[in-house]
């Protein structure tokens, strides 16, 4: 394992930000620390890198425990959210500043330069200042200068979050293009949902300073283990007692057996996806969200106030609280979907 953390504890005074933590990162992979503003995330990264003593647990890095090594001496790159750049120094110099300060001779500076500026595309930029760059060239810029060093972690803190949302989906991709040709260990931390989805290999969703699971993208989206990851991790309704997705529910225009009765009550178009409100006809059951497409939309000929039969699609992972009673849908054998129970 790349990075072993055990029984790591840290309270800020009366605060705690971190309890209990163990986990282990493996070589090459791209782990996201998923979760809210507040929830450890960024804390647990500092400590990783050295920029933050635990209280309690220990650090280990490639086998080396790193938990009293200071910063500089873990071989970790730290790119920040707000790139951190030398202002007065050309792209080059700050992509070659971490090789001067460890003294390296000048005809291997410049040549670890020059590989990666050809490595982030910013070849054409290297006598730029940073007030020059645009913000995703400025956070490719500070990514470089962090590879730079060949560090044996990657630490990555929002890297994205000060960035437009076009600019920021440009470089989730890149970043994922990028580690694959690199393969150095990557932890990023967001609290970007979408952005650990499709970027991470796997995730560790952290609130309020534990852990809630680990495992991949489609492990949490799927099969969450407490109802925070169920709702953290993508938008959740209620259907007839259950739990699940928006996208995982199927719409009729005729009575099906077992199916919720209701009526739409709102339909918003928003891109290729039409979102439904459906009310409820029987018993005091809260409106449920439902996400179809634009096609689907039209070849049923949805309009508000149409009276429809809704019911998990078939393969659906549908989720029930353990503290939730018995619904009438929970019949999987019948309706194609499957049950799973999870804590609070």
């Amino acid at each position: 394992m790349s990075i072993e953390i055990s029984g790591v504890n840290k309270n800020f005074g009366d605060f705690v930000a971190l309890e209990g933590i163990d986990l282990s990162i493996p070589t090459g992979q791209l782990t996201a620390l998923l979760g809210p503003s507040g929830g450890g995330k960024s804390t647990l990264l500092r400590i990783i890198a050295g920029l933050e003593d635990a209280d309690s647990g220990r650090v280990e890095i490639e086998g080396v425990d790193a938990t009293r090594l200071p910063a500089q001496k873990r071989n970790v790159g730290f790119v920040f959210q707000h790139y951190a750049a030398f202002k007065h120094m050309t792209v080059a110099r700050n992509i070659a500043f971490g090789l001067e300060i460890r003294k390296r001779p000048k005809a291997e500076i410049a040549a670890k330069v020059d590989e990666m500026l050809e490595l982030v595309h910013l070849g054409q930029f290297r006598d730029r200042l940073p007030s020059q760059l645009s913000g995703g060239q400025r956070q490719r810029m500070a990514l470089a200068r962090a590879l730079a060093i060949e560090p044996t972690v990657l630490l990555l803190d929002e890297p994205f979050g000060a960035l437009d949302a076009k600019v920021r989906k440009e470089l989730r991709d890149w970043l994922r293009r990028l580690h694959d040709e690199v393969h150095v260990t990557t932890v990023f931390v967001t609290h970007d949902q979408e952005e650990a989805l499709e970027v991470a290999d796997s995730i560790v969703v952290i609130n309020d300073g534990r852990i809630e699971q680990v495992g991949s993208p489609d492990e949490l989206y799927d099969s969450p283990a407490t109802d925070f990851v169920l709702s953290f991790l993508g938008p959740v309704t209620q259907l007839g007692g259950l739990q699940l997705r928006p996208h995982d529910i199927d719409v009729a225009l005729e009575p099906l057996p077992g199916a919720v009765p209701g009526r739409i009550s709102r339909s918003t178009r928003i891109g290729f996806e039409v979102r439904l409100e459906v009310t409820p006809t029987e018993g005091q059951q809260p409106p449920v969200q439902v996400t179809v497409t634009r096609a689907e939309a039209r070849g049923l000929h949805l309009q508000h106030g149409d009276e429809v039969w809704l019911t998990p699609t078939a393969g659906a992972q549908a989720i029930r609280p353990a503290n939730a009673p018995a619904s009438t849908l929970d019949g999987a054998a019948t309706h194609g979907y499957s049950v799973t129970h999870v804590s609070g």
